[in-house]
């Protein structure tokens, strides 16, 4: 048992720093938040250094460059004018035949082509978000590596 008259232990100061406030940020020599050691703020990329073009992405059989990320945009506007020019199809096609039909697919033919839009969206973002966790993955197991060359070298 600890005696009740002994004040608590405290932590070992390292360095000269102060003793770190319970739930707040570490702090620095100078009680101010603690330097970074040599990172920069996050900012996203497009692939790195391994970035190529969409010929050289698309004939990458090592698959270290994704040609998804660069074609997103262009691929998700294709399938809305694809949905839209269906449904107009659809429309027309339905009025030729019949014109309740037509009304039918003018009033209740946007639905199917709305949810499969969300589906394709949904799926579109499945992707991207793989490919961007590849990639920090990637750039975090790099920066894991360069700091563990620096400890071991100095």
């Amino acid at each position: 048992m600890s005696d009740p008259t002994q004040p608590p232990p405290q932590p070992p100061q390292h360095g000269g720093y102060p003793p770190q406030p319970p739930n707040g940020p570490p702090r620095g020599p100078g009680g101010g938040p603690e330097p970074w050691h040599g990172q920069g703020p996050y900012e996203p990329h497009d692939g790195g250094p391994d970035a190529k073009g969409f010929f050289g992405a698309l004939f990458d059989f090592s698959f270290r460059s994704f040609v998804t990320l660069k074609f997103a945009k262009i691929i998700y506007i294709l399938l809305i004018a694809l949905v839209v020019l269906g449904w107009l199809a659809y429309i027309v096609l339905g009025f030729a035949a019949d014109p309740m039909l037509g009304v039918a697919a003018l009033i209740l033919g946007w639905i199917p082509g709305f949810i499969f839009v969300v589906l394709f969206r949904v799926s579109l973002e499945f992707y991207i978000a793989m490919i961007r966790t590849s990639q920090n993955t990637a750039a975090t197991k790099a920066e894991v590596e360069r700091l563990r060359n620096d400890l071991t070298a100095g």
